[in-house]
């Protein structure tokens, strides 16, 4: 068997959403604006991305099968019903403060 390589530093640890968490939780003492502002990327029928900035509500760890990025979000527009046709969405996190 294969052994995973220990990360270290910003990347320590091998839950991404607990590594996800620690990094949001910094944000928010060092961030001065929106520090839960994600980018979030879905694509439509056609195949076209498409990518709007939402506020992030909290990072879950305990979900059954792994974590979640929970934002709110209309089910009836374009980014609910794409995420609902695909089951797939990205999203980028950045820190200018952090450098991150």
């Amino acid at each position: 068997m294969e052994r995973t390589p220990e990360r270290s530093g910003i990347f320590a640890g091998s839950d991404p959403f607990r590594i996800a968490q620690g990094w949001l939780a910094e944000a928010e003492k060092t961030e001065p604006n929106d520090p839960n502002a994600i980018a979030l990327a879905s694509v439509d029928a056609a195949g076209m991305p498409n990518a709007r900035m939402v506020l992030l509500k909290e990072i879950e760890t305990s979900r059954p099968g792994g974590g979640a990025f929970v934002f709110y979000t209309n089910y009836d527009s374009a980014k609910g019903q794409e995420i609902a046709a695909t089951g797939k969405a990205a999203v980028v996190m950045h820190w200018k403060t952090l450098r991150r």
